[in-house]
């Protein structure tokens, strides 16, 4: 297959070139690339020719596990031009023992199209250290723990993360500090009568799980950070150690804790928004590229749940299939940073901390599962229980096929 006239992005811009395509590989790029007999050609004139996309935070509908709800989020990755996502361990009913991972595993690995890449979470549903190392050996490829846990199952999750040197994702939340806490506390908590969540419930728990992930030597990825001061401690540690990852979700970089305004539920999140001055410093990290990973934080929630007082709504944001689309219209487009940077913080940045080879560049050798994107399409977002709902966004996406 061969893609004429692609714009093709580089650290020192955009470049114009054909690329083939041959046995899902990236065969040549080259500048007027001739066609041979009977090969199926795509003409990409004024659309990018892109990676497809890498999410390394993403949930279940109403946090279910149903096959259902996994069709659900095939879809929505199809549809956003995702190739692979780590599903986090938080959902029920919970997998309980290596029979249920197996079983799960088979569902998952039946779709060609979406790699779902299972994470282990660290607990069971008695809250007990879970049989990490099974689930590892049954399909798992990823560590998944919250920050607050008991301190000696803390220390032997990381044992089992450096011993079968797989990643480790961290929530860094103290649950005490934000002591039922829904929304980020300042003037908007304030005003609305809501409990605030303190910064200090991340920062606090940043710090520590730091300390122990050198000590141990294990490489994590600190997820759904949304505060500053988070990002200034670990930009510090990441100087000496390159096995301290952060990811921002996209949302926390967009908007600000005003969209919870008149106990707006849709804008209650599991990183909570923060007030405007503190995104601010956020893009400031995100332009200094203390920002690894930027993340859809795909929790979707139905309507029963967030139909409800604030204070009972459930976190979550319907994302999976408008990252590419959200941040090149209020990222790329609004020149915060480059088409470059962002592509690489969505899909080359995340194939390298989960190891996958030869994903996330658009470059020889490499997987030609593509996409194109076009900027110049727009939409509005007519789905009522949307975040974004009513907002216009650039861009639309078209899957590359050999067949």
């Amino acid at each position: 297959m061969l893609v004429k006239n692609a714009n093709i992005l580089s650290e020192s811009g955009v470049f114009k070139a054909d690329v083939r395509i041959e046995n899902g590989i990236i065969d040549k790029i080259a500048k007027n690339i001739e066609l041979r007999n009977n090969e199926k050609i795509i003409d990409a004139k004024g659309k990018y020719l892109l990676p497809k996309l890498i999410d390394t935070n993403v949930r279940l509908f109403d946090d279910t596990l149903s096959k259902k709800n996994l069709e659900r989020l095939y879809n929505r990755a199809k549809a956003g031009g995702v190739d692979s996502f780590v599903l986090i361990d938080d959902f029920t009913p919970k997998v309980e023992n290596a029979t249920h991972l197996e079983l799960l595993s088979s569902k998952v690995v039946s779709n060609k199209d979406v790699n779902i890449i299972l994470s282990a979470n660290s607990l069971n549903k008695e809250n007990r250290l879970n049989n990490i190392a099974t689930f590892l050996k049954n399909g798992a490829k990823v560590i998944y723990t919250r920050s607050d846990i008991n301190g000696n199952t803390l220390v032997r999750v990381m044992q089992y993360a450096n011993m079968k040197k797989v990643p480790l994702f961290c929530f860094a939340l103290d649950d005490d500090i934000k002591n039922r806490g829904v929304v980020n506390e300042g003037e908007v908590s304030f005003k609305l009568g809501l409990p605030g969540i303190s910064k200090i419930s991340q920062i606090s728990e940043v710090s520590k799980m730091v300390e122990l992930a050198t000590f141990f030597d294990v490489k994590i990825l600190f997820q759904g950070l949304f505060t500053s001061k988070s990002l200034h401690i670990l930009k510090a540690v990441k100087k000496s150690n390159k096995k301290v990852y952060t990811e921002v979700s996209l949302h926390n970089l967009l908007l600000n804790d005003e969209e919870c305004s008149e106990y707006n539920t849709r804008a209650k999140l599991i990183s909570p928004l923060q007030e405007d001055e503190e995104k601010e410093r956020l893009i400031k990290y995100l332009k200094e590229g203390v920002i690894d990973v930027i993340s859809s934080s795909h929790s979707p929630k139905s309507y029963i749940y967030k139909d409800v007082a604030f204070e009972e709504a459930k976190d979550g944001v319907d994302a999976l299939s408008l990252t590419l689309k959200l941040g090149y219209t209020y990222l790329v487009k609004r020149g915060i940073i480059s088409f470059y940077q962002f592509i690489n913080m969505v899909s080359k940045n995340p194939a390298n901390i989960l190891s996958l080879e030869k994903k996330g560049e658009v470059r020889e050798g490499y997987s030609g599962d593509l996409i194109l994107f076009d900027p110049d399409v727009s939409q509005k977002i007519d789905d009522e229980l949307s975040l974004y709902y009513d907002k216009e966004i650039c861009g639309s996406i078209e899957e590359i096929k050999e067949k």
